[in-house]
């Protein structure tokens, strides 16, 4: 059976089962007139085999076919009413269990429960034909086959709505994992661009450097050794600082942590990284800095390194530059100004400043780049200390 039920499988093998069932019963209940009863019976289990697929028409053809046989009398018997009654509930349950429309597959079966007291009533069990009838006589059998019937609802009902639950189950599964799916491509998509960002900020800080101290040393190495000498120690020095960045990298982005971009010293190191690469610049804090979350500390870090980077590249020569950051109650205020001639160039279509104004609003904040009335480039940024959990 289990190897019959892998081949055909277990729908198939089910609807075999049953329309066999009914030919041999068939077969049995008149065994008076085998013939008849095994063709009435091939006939019915035929049209069983698309009860799941076809059930209302399936129903129709056993109604036809009952009907049809119900008045045949051979050697002075009938094909036994159980026969009748057995064959119209297992099409009834199917139209029940496996039509599409309810409503429909309700009005047949009650239809085919008025037939059956109509067939009941009208055929005399020793006489030929169908026998006139009376609406009392109906009504007896009419209750007497509502207990019958009672009982063929109630599993084809049951059977129709343990299906509806389970494709409901299915259905509920199937878009609980593609809205995990989603919810995956857009993590995915969001933690590649922050990576993206923060690769952004180191390369384009460190080369910046790199290459200003490149290019400086070399027009000072036949005139000023000690002074390309410096020029290499600052390039050295910025290299080993990115390296180090990246190796953090990872850490960074996975969440709060007291690594060292996150401590209070990294914006005084990017500054004191900015001056020794020929930018004069001064650092004013106001208030006591509280208990920053990482994420917060990390985006005023790196908002103050790619604005002092574009100092660096815009502001033209001898480059001067101030950081103001405040920490007032609940957010941090920062603002970056220089007063080079050569900033206002810089607003083109780099990614510097659209990542600065995207690490502000990402933790609730809010930024602002542009020309300072005094002249120059002024960079201002304001982030809630509480915008941790806005990102969560």
């Amino acid at each position: 059976m289990s190897f019959l039920s892998r081949r055909l499988g277990p729908g198939l093998l089910a609807d075999l089962v049953v329309s066999a069932s009914v030919v041999a019963l068939s077969t049995w209940w008149w065994h008076q007139f085998r013939i008849g009863g095994l063709l009435y019976g091939g006939l019915v289990g035929v049209a069983l085999l698309w009860r799941r697929r076809r059930p209302i028409a399936v129903l129709a053809v056993v109604v036809v076919l009952s009907a049809a046989v119900a008045p045949v009398m051979v050697h002075g018997t009938h094909l036994h009413e159980g026969m009748l009654l057995v064959a119209l509930a297992t099409a009834t349950h199917a139209a029940l269990a496996h039509a599409r429309s309810l409503r429909a597959a309700v009005g047949c079966a009650l239809a085919v429960l008025l037939f059956v007291a109509v067939l009941l009533e009208a055929r005399p069990p020793f006489e030929g034909g169908l026998a006139p009838v009376d609406l009392w006589g109906l009504g007896r059998s009419l209750l007497g086959v509502l207990g019958y019937a009672a009982v063929v609802w109630a599993a084809a009902l049951s059977v129709r709505f343990a299906r509806q639950q389970r494709a409901t189950t299915a259905e509920r599964r199937g878009h609980a994992e593609r809205e995990r799916a989603q919810q995956t491509r857009i993590a995915v998509a969001e933690e590649r661009a922050r990576i993206a960002r923060e690769l952004h900020d180191i390369v384009a800080h460190s080369l910046s450097v790199i290459v200003l101290q490149a290019n400086g040393g070399q027009y000072a190495f036949d005139h000023d050794p000690a002074r390309a000498r410096e020029a290499l120690r600052t390039i050295g020095a910025t290299g080993r600082d990115a390296l180090e960045e990246i190796r953090h990298l990872v850490q960074i982005l996975r969440g709060d942590s007291d690594d060292e971009l996150s401590r209070d010293h990294a914006v005084a190191s990017v500054v004191a990284r900015a001056r020794t690469a020929g930018v004069d610049v001064e650092l004013h804090v106001e208030g006591v800095p509280p208990e920053v979350p990482g994420g917060v500390a990390l985006a005023v870090y790196r908002i103050v390194q790619e604005s002092l980077t574009n100092t660096l590249k815009h502001a033209g020569p001898a480059p001067a530059a101030t950081v103001r950051i405040a920490y007032r109650p609940g957010a941090v205020e920062l603002e970056v100004t220089d007063s080079g001639t050569g900033a206002a160039a810089s607003p083109g279509g780099g990614h510097g400043l659209v990542g600065m104004r995207e690490r502000a609003t990402l933790y609730g904040g809010t930024f602002d780049a542009g020309p300072s009335l005094s002249g120059g480039w002024r960079v201002r940024a304001r982030i809630p200390l509480a915008a941790e959990a806005v990102t969560a």
